[in-house]
């Protein structure tokens, strides 16, 4: 049999790299642990839901040093396919490494000294060590999806901690639903610090958008979505609103973010974190047009999901089909991948488009209730929308993805 096994000690230091400190130690069964069984001291079986040792064939997963190596020579595209086509173990201590490479990539500021998150934790907090007492959270944060997946209380602690220096280094970010949900995801593969800089990386990030850190952004990209959406899937589109004409598409895609962040399960997140940490938001994107045609598919052969049963509340049934979904994350991958037409450029003209478009209505109707934020900035571009605006001035360079 080709191919390491491990041996109980192994085991042993294997599951202790994976398993975070901050993570409930319940969820190891979430987890799907590989289960060794050792028959006898020359004999040991492995039997892994993730995949399958056999003989003469040894899995073709890459490691962390071939990655690295890769990014280290500017080949990020074959690092963007190996990203796609690696279906690492959940459990694999990988991560452990491979995230904080993948978002530092991205990290704009002068390399931060050693040290530097604590200091800004003694700045913000007057001490390092962590308070028994719950602290209040940014502003920016959604407190309605505050998602631990499974921190402990010390764990959750620490990513109140961390969006909180986050909010005090960046004091643009005045919206931010998603990034709480992020940090408690990275805390079950890093340290503390490392959950910090990789956050520091994705918000700071010129090249990609990772994170939308104003309710201006975060309006703009749900509506983007529900453009795309509405000529990649029109089908289920169209479906949603022949059963429920009085229904405004705009109610079903304002929650987007959470058919995946709230709704899939973690071991679906975990791959989708491995793609989305290089190559950013644009593969939520994805992801979020193949739920709505599992959904919609689902439909019209499932009877739990009739129109009688989901049309006065689409968007939450979304949700629960989501908790369900009936492929796996490589599958789930696949399809979200093979969605043709979605370039670089086109999703940057709708997106700008619809930015202008917001911006245009607030200005008409200054009267009425407008997003928190000064005079002044109304009409500047956004950090994202530089972003999109550069890669539709490099068009000959953009390459679909």
């Amino acid at each position: 049999m080709v191919g390491k096994v491990l041996g109980i000690k192994d085991l042993e230091q294997f599951s202790s790299r994976r398993s975070s400190v901050y993570v409930d130690p319940e969820c190891d069964k979430f987890f799907e642990l590989p289960l060794f069984i050792a028959a006898s001291s020359n004999d040991i079986t492995t039997k892994c839901q993730c995949f399958q040792f056999s003989p003469g064939k040894e899995p073709a997963l890459r490691s962390y040093t071939e990655i690295q190596q890769l990014l280290q020579q500017g080949k990020k595209r074959d690092v963007k396919n190996i990203l796609r086509e690696n279906s690492w173990p959940i459990n694999s201590p990988i991560r452990s490494q491979l995230w904080p490479m993948l978002c530092g990539q991205h990290q704009t500021k002068q390399q931060m000294l050693d040290g530097f998150y604590w200091e800004m934790v003694h700045q913000v907090f007057g001490t390092t060590e962590l308070s028994e007492k719950p602290i209040m959270l940014p502003a920016f944060v959604d407190a309605t999806h505050c998602l631990p997946y499974h921190l402990t209380s010390t764990g959750r602690a620490v990513a109140d901690r961390i969006v909180n220096v986050l909010g005090y280094d960046c004091p643009d970010i005045t919206y931010s639903p998603v990034l709480y949900p992020i940090t408690s995801i990275l805390l079950h593969f890093m340290s503390e610090e490392e959950a910090y800089m990789c956050l520091a990386g994705l918000v700071g990030s010129k090249e990609k958008v990772f994170i939308n850190q104003t309710k201006l952004q975060h309006e703009v990209t749900w509506k983007t979505v529900m453009q795309i959406a509405k000529k990649h899937t029109k089908s289920a589109t169209s479906y949603f609103q022949r059963i429920c004409p009085g229904l405004k598409l705009e109610r079903i895609f304002m929650d987007w973010c959470w058919w995946i962040l709230a709704g899939l399960p973690f071991q679906h997140l975990v791959r989708i974190m491995d793609c989305y940490f290089h190559e950013g938001i644009k593969v939520l994107y994805r992801v979020a047009l193949v739920i709505l045609n599992l959904f919609h598919k689902e439909c019209q052969s499932n009877n739990e999901w009739s129109p009688d049963n989901i049309k006065n509340d689409i968007g939450n049934a979304l949700i629960k089909f989501c908790k369900k979904i009936p492929v796996s994350p490589a599958k789930l991958l696949h399809a979200a991948f093979s969605i043709r037409g979605l370039s670089t450029q086109y999703i940057s003209r709708i997106f700008i488009k619809t930015e202008m478009l917001l911006k245009s209505r607030s200005v008409l109707t200054s009267g009425s209730k407008q997003l928190i934020k000064s005079r002044s900035s109304d009409n500047l571009p956004t950090s994202q929308s530089q972003v999109n605006i550069q890669m539709m001035s490099h068009t000959l360079t953009i390459r679909e993805l």
